[in-house]
């Protein structure tokens, strides 16, 4: 059991890298089209070139595959104690949607932790499912979301041409400047037609992060059902087969650059055997090597995946908003991509000093009080 836990902290502790590559671009541009950052440095253009290929897109379904082995893991433990899975499973949904919603709005508009909260709400109606319907529901979702790649690029492009306003404000605005364009409430707007308004966004928050993340939420929670991680030694040949998705997986996504119909559709697929790629190999990596302190300090970090996510957003939106350091658009894609690597390894290192003393970081034990009620 032990061993188990400690590759999902480590797979999640891992997938915050790439997390926070990807995002990097959003803090430092607001969108991440080519157009709207125009790197002329060649560096910058490489640095460019690697998120989008290597990083972009095959990280969070990591992340969504470890959630969904979660929520499993999470259900056993309560009916092992005899407790009811009902209530904590409730809490934890509230939890995690108020948690994102006070980071979309307070700290930064990119959050997934209200994408995750709320699109379980469908996935409890997963939970009692056979391994075979999960599969089934995770292969159509991903066939709904491939003709959302085609158009997403086109999608970013509109966006990026309509938001000049918001880019000024995040480059010079105050941080109340700040809050009041994320939640989009003006005099001009009457409080009920706000309020009806976000309750129809939520509604359609909800359905629409279902889709997105879904495949690899249900492929997780299909993994978690079967044990995968219990005996992994035992699926040795399976991971090296999967590890071959990763040449493929970026063959696939560097045809994102070839503006077709057929290049657009097969940049998601690749996106999605990348991750499958990423995740196999690092869990080789992890087997071989798993009593290395290099390895140990991903799984102690990925156990305050939460905290460490947050602070994340925190430190960044403080280097690059006009309310703190004030370089929006300025330090180029190069330099941003080197800022995220360095800010990880110190992640790292500070996780693992945390680890020494505490079994849980500070977020964590607060969502964990509020699902348990403080038991």
């Amino acid at each position: 059991m032990k061993k188990r836990i400690e590759v999902i902290d480590a797979l999640r502790g891992f997938s915050l890298l790439g997390i926070l590559i990807a995002n990097m671009l959003h803090f430092q541009y607001a969108n991440v089209t080519l157009e709207a950052i125009q790197p002329t440095a060649w560096v910058d253009k490489i640095a460019f070139y690697f998120t989008k290929i290597f990083v972009e897109g095959s990280f969070y379904p990591i992340f969504g595959f470890l959630f969904g082995y979660g929520v499993i893991l999470f259900v056993r433990s309560l009916e092992k104690r005899d407790l009811k899975v009902r209530g904590p499973l409730w809490r934890r949904v509230i939890g995690l949607i108020l948690l994102g919603i006070l980071h979309m709005v307070f700290v930064w508009d990119g959050d997934i932790l209200l994408m995750y909260g709320s699109s379980l709400l469908i996935f409890m109606l997963f939970i009692q499912r056979k391994v075979k319907t999960m599969l089934i529901w995770a292969a159509i979702l991903a066939l709904c979301m491939l003709p959302l790649t085609i158009v997403k690029t086109d999608l970013m492009a509109i966006v990026a041409t309509e938001m000049a306003t918001t880019l000024d404000i995040l480059k010079n605005g105050s941080y109340l400047d700040v809050v009041q364009n994320r939640i989009g409430m003006t005099g001009d707007i009457l409080l009920i037609f706000y309020i009806v308004g976000m309750m129809i966004g939520f509604v359609m928050m909800v359905i629409l992060s279902f889709l997105a993340v879904g495949p690899f939420v249900l492929l997780g929670m299909a993994a978690a059902k079967v044990d995968f991680f219990k005996h992994i030694e035992e699926r040795g040949v399976l991971l090296k087969r999967l590890v071959l998705f990763i040449p493929i997986g970026l063959l696939c996504k560097y045809l994102l650059f070839f503006d077709n119909f057929v290049a657009k559709l097969v940049h998601g697929v690749g996106a999605y055997m990348l991750a499958i790629g990423y995740m196999a190999l690092f869990t080789i990596i992890f087997m071989l090597i798993q009593e290395n302190k290099y390895t140990q300090a991903f799984t102690n970090l990925g156990r305050l995946s939460l905290t460490n996510y947050l602070m994340q957003s925190i430190i960044c939106t403080t280097i690059f908003y006009g309310y703190g350091l004030g370089y929006f658009g300025e330090l180029g894609v190069a330099l941003g991509l080197l800022i995220a690597v360095v800010l990880y390894s110190l992640q790292l290192y500070l996780s693992n000093l945390y680890s020494k003393r505490f079994s849980m970081g500070p977020v964590e034990w607060v969502l964990r009080k509020f699902v348990y009620l403080g038991k």
